[in-house]
C-alpha cells in the first residue's frame, strides 16, 4: 500500500516566532560572552535573559491590540460599509476597479494599519463582486493584492509603530536617541517625498500588472460579513467619545503653542478610541463592534510576549551591542540608510510585526547610528521602509483580507511579489539619494 504523501506547509506565524526564539537562543548561548563560563551557566543565563524579557512590552503589546481593534471597528461601521458598497459600484471595468481599489487601500493605509487592513480588504470584496454583478471581467487576485497595498505604506504613515514609538518621552530607546517628534519623522518633507513616490511606483506597477500579465483567475468564495450599525440617538458612550476628542484636541493644540505637544501611540490609539465611540453612539454598539475587532488581535496578543523575550535574549546578554559593533565595521554614513532597509525587510519576512520587530531591532540600529553620527530620525524611517515592503511577501497580516476576499493566498501573492520587487528597487534607490 502506498501512503499519501503529506505536502510540507509553511509555519504559521506563531511557529516562527518560536523557532527564532530557540535560534536567538542558541546565539546567546554559544556567542555570548558576558553569560557565564559554561555552557551549564550560559543556558541558565539565557533562560533568566529570556524569561526577564518576555513581559517587558505589555504596554506596547496593548497598543498596538487597540490600533488595530479600533481601526477595524470603524472599518465595520455600517455608514462606512455602505460607503464602501456605494464605492464599489462606479469602476466600470477590472482596471478602474485595480487602481481604485489600491488607491483607497494605500490611503486608509496611511491613515491608520488596521483601518487600511480591513478597508481593503471591504473594498477588494465589494468592487470584485459588484464587477461579476456587471458582467464585466474581474482578476479577483490582482483586486485584492491591490486591497492589500495599505500594509506596504503603513509604518510612513500615522499609525507608523517605529516613528510613533520613539516619539514618546519615555520610550525604551529614549537613552539613546532621545524623543524624535514626528515632525522630523512621518511628516518630514523626505518622507512625504520617499512615500509619494512609493504610492505612485505601485500605481503603475498595477497598471502593468493588469495589461500584461495574465495568470488564470478564480472564482472568489468569501466568508459571509456584518457590518455593525452604530445607536440611532446621541447617548453616553456618543458624548464620552466626543468629549475625549475635544479634551485631545484642546491638549495637543495647547501643547503646540507651547511647544510640548507629541503625537504618539498613546495619542492615536485615544483619539481612535474616542473617534470610535462617538461614531457608535452608544456603549453597548461600541462594544459590539470593539468585540469583533479583537479576534483580529489575537495573534498580537499570542507573539508579543515572545519578541520581548527575544529583546531580553539580545540585550541582556549584550549580543546586540556585538550585532551593532559588526554592522558599524562594514558601514559608513552614506550606506548605514540602505542596510537598515535591507535588514529590517529580511527580518521582516520572519517576525511578521513592525512593533515586535522594532523592539528587537531598533536598539541595533540607534546603537549604529549614534557610533557613525547619522541622524536617528533617519534610520528610523529606512527600518520603516523595510518593515513595511516585505508585508506584501508575509501571510500573517494578509489572513484577514484572504477570509473577507475568499481569495487563494498563492494566487494573490504572484502578484504581491511583483509589487514588492517593484518597491524594493525604488525604495532602495530613494534611500540611498534622499536619505
Amino acid at each position: 500500500m502506498i501512503k499519501n504523501k503529506q505536502k510540507l506547509s509553511f509555519p504559521t506565524p506563531f511557529e516562527l516566532v518560536i523557532w527564532i526564539t530557540i535560534f536567538c537562543f542558541f546565539l546567546v548561548v554559544f556567542l555570548s560572552k558576558t553569560s557565564g563560563h559554561t555552557i551549564l551557566e550560559r543556558i541558565n543565563a539565557s533562560i533568566n535573559y529570556w524569561q526577564l524579557g518576555f513581559f517587558s512590552l505589555l504596554g506596547f503589546t496593548l497598543q498596538m491590540m487597540m490600533i488595530l481593534v479600533f481601526g477595524y471597528a470603524l472599518a465595520v461601521f455600517k455608514p462606512m460599509h455602505d460607503f464602501l458598497n456605494r464605492i464599489a459600484q462606479i469602476p466600470k471595468n477590472n482596471l478602474q476597479a485595480v487602481l481604485s481599489t489600491g488607491s483607497i487601500t494605500m490611503l486608509a493605509g496611511l491613515l491608520n494599519w488596521g483601518f487600511g487592513l480591513i478597508i481593503g480588504a471591504l473594498l477588494a470584496r465589494f468592487i470584485s463582486v459588484a464587477l461579476e454583478e456587471k458582467g464585466e471581467k474581474a482578476n479577483f487576485s490582482l483586486i485584492a493584492s491591490a486591497g492589500y497595498l495599505g500594509m506596504a505604506v503603513w509604518h510612513g504613515g500615522l499609525s507608523g509603530s517605529a516613528p510613533l514609538k520613539v516619539a514618546e518621552p519615555d520610550n525604551f530607546l529614549v537613552t539613546i536617541t532621545g524623543v524624535i517628534p514626528i515632525e522630523d519623522t512621518i511628516f518630514s518633507f523626505f518622507n512625504l517625498l520617499i512615500t509619494g513616490g512609493l504610492i505612485l511606483v505601485f500605481l503603475l506597477v498595477l497598471v502593468f500588472c493588469e495589461k500584461y500579465v495574465s495568470w488564470p483567475n478564480q472564482k472568489i468564495n468569501p466568508d459571509p460579513f456584518l457590518p455593525i450599525s452604530g445607536s440611532k440617538s446621541l447617548k453616553f458612550g456618543g458624548i464620552i467619545g466626543l468629549g475625549i476628542l475635544l479634551i485631545l484636541g484642546i491638549n495637543y493644540f495647547s501643547g503646540t503653542i507651547l511647544e510640548n505637544s507629541s503625537i504618539d501611540l498613546n495619542f492615536v490609539n485615544f483619539a481612535l478610541f474616542g473617534l470610535t465611540l462617538f461614531v457608535y453612539k452608544s456603549i453597548s454598539k461600541f462594544t459590539a463592534a470593539v468585540t469583533s475587532g479583537l479576534k483580529t488581535s489575537v495573534d498580537i496578543f499570542i507573539q508579543f510576549p515572545f519578541y520581548a523575550g527575544i529583546l531580553g535574549l539580545l540585550t541582556k546578554s549584550g549580543l546586540l551591542i556585538e550585532f551593532s559593533n559588526h554592522l558599524v565595521s562594514f558601514s559608513d554614513q552614506q550606506s548605514i540608510p540602505v542596510i537598515s532597509f535591507f535588514s529590517a525587510a529580511i527580518i521582516n519576512t520572519l517576525i511578521p510585526s513592525g512593533g515586535g520587530q522594532w523592539a528587537v531591532q531598533g536598539p541595533v540600529l540607534m546603537e549604529a547610528g549614534k557610533v557613525l553620527q547619522v541622524p536617528f530620525e533617519k534610520l528610523v524611517m529606512a527600518f520603516s521602509y523595510g518593515d513595511q515592503i516585505t508585508n506584501l511577501l508575509q501571510p500573517f497580516w494578509a489572513l484577514p483580507l484572504l477570509a473577507i476576499t475568499g481569495v487563494k493566498p498563492k494566487n494573490m501573492f504572484k502578484y504581491c511579489f511583483i509589487l514588492c520587487l517593484s518597491g524594493l528597487v525604488y525604495l532602495s534607490l530613494a534611500i540611498y539619494f534622499f536619505l
